[in-house]
């Protein structure tokens, strides 16, 4: 995404031009990190509409396999630009369980209730 590593970006998009349709997984963990990175690493700082762009291009690549629950949350990232990409992923695994979520974060409490 960020072509730091030429290297390792050439051999990704071999992988992925290699691969099937809906082979390779992309887990939640790994989404939480690439958010992270691109929003709040210092080297990066992307602006939210920019990841946007970013994730919306990830999800148009047919090999990968996201799960509903990371698409869900990516929707609620883009409406509640106050909660960040982690946040909405709590969020969304919480909704229909019993046991719910607790949280100190006033701005993930306010979409929880």
């Amino acid at each position: 995404m960020t072509n730091n590593a030429p290297d390792q970006a050439q051999i990704a998009i071999q992988e992925v031009r290699t691969s099937k349709y809906g082979e390779l997984v992309i887990l939640d963990a790994v989404l939480v990190e690439l958010f992270f990175i691109l929003e709040f690493n210092k080297n990066y700082k992307f602006a939210r509409d920019k990841i946007e762009i970013i994730f919306n291009g990830i999800l148009a690549i047919p090999q990968f396999r996201i799960s509903q629950e990371a698409k869900t949350a990516f929707s609620l990232y883009i409406d509640h630009t106050e909660l960040d990409f982690t946040d909405c992923l709590i969020i969304i695994s919480a909704q229909g369980k019993k046991e719910g979520a607790l949280s100190f974060d006033k701005d993930l409490n306010k979409v929880l209730k």
